[in-house]
């Protein structure tokens, strides 16, 4: 069984589903909708025991996705992206000057085109104090 291994944990995972075929006569978008986690994302397991060993955890969060809706030939669809303003925890859908606030679990209701993933950052080992 031939196997793959992360051998570097990127700062950012990007993530492509494949949505649109094309033929000899038109183009076709792939409706299925693709079950994803909005926040931990485990890469532990596909990582090569050295990468394993140097980091403790390799969780990753979404940040943003991005959607087409409408038809896949050109110019007759439109992109909305769901983004995690991190500042505040909340999520927000743009479409051209269109911001609404909404809620995580309607993110994973849409047809995902492209993923964004952040990894998080690794809580800083409590250090060793001296005692004189």
């Amino acid at each position: 069984m031939k196997r793959f291994e992360i051998r570097e944990l990127p700062p950012y995972l990007i993530l492509y589903i494949r949505r649109f075929t094309k033929n000899t006569f038109y183009i076709e978008k792939n409706p299925t909708i693709v079950n994803f986690p909005i926040r931990n994302i485990d890469l532990s397991e596909y990582l090569c025991p050295e990468v394993k060993a140097a980091h403790k955890e390799a969780c990753y969060d979404l940040l943003a996705n991005i959607v087409h809706d409408g038809e896949p030939a050109s110019g007759k669809g439109t992109y909305r992206v769901h983004i995690l303003h991190k500042g505040t925890g909340k999520w927000f859908e743009l479409q051209d000057l269109h911001v609404i606030e909404i809620l995580p679990q309607m993110i994973t209701l849409s047809e995902a085109y492209i993923q964004i993933y952040e990894r998080r950052k690794s809580e800083p080992e409590p250090s060793a104090t001296k005692k004189d």
